[in-house]
Order: C-alpha cells, then sequence, then structure tokens
C-alpha cells in the first residue's frame, strides 16, 4: 500500500502545481503601453489652408511611331532616352520586296509608254481610231499611278520623327518584323509638361480651365512651379468617385520629366472660399494617426475612460497643409492617440504621457 499512497500523493501535488501554473497564466496582465494623444476638441475647423492633392507629371504630346509597312526591321539606332530631332531617321525597314514590286510596276509603266507613243503617232497621221489612242494613253496613266504608289511603299520603309522630342518606350528592336500601324516607339514632347490630378467629385466643380495652381515636385527640391488648368475632366476615372485635372506647367529646360511625383494646389477665390467652409466642418487630425487594415479601411485610435485604446473606424477626407479631415467616425470629443500606436491592439492598457 505504501507505494501506492506514494505515487498518488506525487500526482496530486503534480496537479496542484500544475494548477496554480494556469492560474497565475490566466491572470497575467497585459502590459500598459505609453502614448501621446491631443485633445480632438480643439481640431475642428483649426485648418484654413488649401487641399493639397497629388499628381503626377505627363508628357505634353505623346506619339505613337509605327510603319505603315510590313517587314523585318534592318535598323533601330534609337535608345529610351535618346533626344531625337525633327525629321530624324528613326528605324528602317528592309526595302526589297518593295523595290522588286516597284520596278516591275515601272516596266509595265514604260511599256505602256512606248505603246502609247506609237499609236499616237499612227493616230496623227489617220490611220487608227480616236479611241484606240486613248486606250492606250489610259493604260499608260494605270501603269503610271501603279508604280508610283509602289514607289511609296519603299519611301514608308524608312521611319522618320515628325517633330523633336525624347524616346521614351521602344517597343521592339531590329530583327523583328514591323506590322503596319503597329507602334515601335513613343516619342515625347516635354517642352510643356501636364500634371495629372485626381480631384474627388464633391470637389470637381470648384475648378475650371485657366485657374491658377501651384505645383512642387519633390524630385526638383520641392521649389514652387506656377501653372494653370487646361483641361478639367468629364468622365470618372475607372468607374471611381475622381476626375481628373490637367495642370500646364512651361518646361523650357526639360528638366520635369514624366512620371515624377508633386503636389498641387488650387488658388482660386472660389476654391479657397469652399476650402475654409469645409475646413470649418471637419476634424482636421494629424495624417500619421491613421492606420489602415488589411481590407483597406482607415482607423485611429482614442483612449477611453477605462484608460484603454479603443480603435475606431473613420472616413477620410481632403489633405491639408497641417493634417488629414475626417469626415465620420469621430465626435471631436475623444484623445486621440499620435504617438505609440504601433504597438496597440484594441483594447490595450495605455498610459498619457506628456
Amino acid at each position: 500500500m505504501k507505494p501506492i499512497l506514494s505515487i498518488l500523493t506525487v500526482a496530486g501535488a503534480a496537479l496542484f502545481f500544475t494548477g496554480c501554473s494556469g492560474h497565475n497564466e490566466a491572470g497575467k496582465t497585459p502590459d500598459t503601453i505609453n502614448v501621446n494623444v491631443i485633445e480632438l476638441s480643439g481640431q475642428k475647423g483649426s485648418s484654413t489652408d488649401q487641399i493639397i492633392y497629388s499628381g503626377t507629371l505627363q508628357a505634353d504630346k505623346m506619339i505613337d511611331l509605327s510603319f505603315q509597312v510590313s517587314g523585318t526591321i534592318n535598323s533601330f539606332p534609337v535608345k529610351a532616352g535618346d533626344y531625337v530631332k525633327k525629321g530624324q531617321l528613326v528605324a528602317t525597314v528592309d526595302e526589297t520586296t518593295y523595290r522588286n514590286q516597284y520596278n516591275a510596276q515601272l516596266a509595265q509603266a514604260k511599256l505602256a509608254e512606248e505603246n502609247y507613243n506609237r499609236i499616237l503617232a499612227v493616230f496623227q497621221k489617220g490611220s487608227i481610231a480616236e479611241i484606240k489612242m486613248l486606250e492606250a494613253k489610259s493604260n499608260l496613266d494605270q501603269a503610271a499611278s501603279a508604280a508610283r504608289a509602289t514607289y511609296q511603299n519603299i519611301v514608308h520603309t524608312r521611319l522618320y520623327a515628325p517633330q523633336s522630342g525624347y524616346a521614351g518606350d521602344k517597343k521592339t528592336e531590329a530583327g523583328a518584323t514591323a506590322n503596319p500601324g503597329e507602334p515601335v516607339l513613343q516619342l515625347l514632347d516635354t517642352r510643356s509638361v501636364n500634371v495629372l490630378v485626381a480631384v474627388p467629385e464633391n470637389e470637381i466643380n470648384r475648378y475650371q480651365t485657366g485657374d491658377h495652381a501651384t505645383v512642387s515636385i519633390d524630385a526638383m527640391g520641392n521649389t514652387p512651379l506656377e501653372g494653370s488648368i487646361a483641361e478639367v475632366g468629364v468622365l470618372a476615372l475607372n468607374n471611381s468617385a475622381n476626375y481628373t485635372v490637367k495642370v500646364k506647367l512651361a518646361n523650357p529646360a526639360q528638366a520635369l520629366k514624366p512620371g515624377m511625383l508633386c503636389k498641387v494646389v488650387f488658388s482660386t477665390q472660389a476654391a479657397q472660399s469652399l476650402q475654409d467652409k469645409d475646413a470649418a466642418q471637419q476634424l482636421i487630425i494629424p495624417a500619421q494617426a491613421v492606420q489602415v487594415d488589411e481590407q483597406g479601411r482607415s482607423y485611429v485610435y482614442t483612449v477611453n475612460p477605462q484608460h484603454k485604446a479603443q480603435r475606431k473606424l473613420v472616413q477620410t477626407g481632403a489633405l491639408y497643409n497641417n493634417g488629414l479631415a475626417i469626415t465620420s467616425g469621430l465626435t471631436g470629443n475623444e484623445q486621440l492617440i499620435t504617438s505609440g500606436y504601433q504597438k496597440l491592439a484594441d483594447q490595450s492598457p495605455v498610459k498619457i504621457t506628456q
């Protein structure tokens, strides 16, 4: 009996300690995280700055160059990024087939000419009817026209730049087969550039052609550049709620390149008054406090009365110089967490620090 009692005693002790260990794990509390906050009650209508839009530079003109005839490309010396002058030879296609066709048509035209000259001489002597001379003249005209048309195929085996610009996307190389109308090179005219700006539907009617705009480009040191609205879109982008506004910028030194990212501010009086009115009705919070979850939803963290982080989904509005507008999701009386939010989860204990 003693061995059995000893085993039971050991097993009971093990269960006791295991139970105590589980109890301690269950009772463990999460760490308190230090955070900084701002009072949203002082953020409503705190910005009267103009709305900042994001934009992308685009060449003023983009021309797709293509051959009008098919054939094997013999030479294509132009590289992407090269500056091409108006009238410069860009590429050539093998002309052998078209040269042979032209020679055949030219021989037919010469034969028709000789035939016409003989018949004309006979007609002038009155030995042949006029209709025979007219038929010979028609055959000559047709053969000469066919030869000229065939010669145009030879001309079209050489591709020239219709205007000066930079070679953009080079779509093929020497040795490949060119097809009529199929682009082989994109030519970019960057003497002036356009800034493409996506503007929400509730703001698009603020702007008109000719309105002033200020553009700053990160790659150019954010030096303000002056431009004006060239076009205001009337069709939504990809069935979204955004429309394209095109701002034209002069580019005499051609330092501005297509694809550069920039920020755009429209400074018309009508836009300014509407922006001021909107800003007075919205919460403006630091943009870095807004995060996006895996479903693409925007959210922020606030502090609840139990000193815990509370995650709140929000709808964002326009971007201003001093923050991001919040259109829904906050009442304006919360304490918004502005630092330390990276470590937070919903209901995490927090301690407000200054």
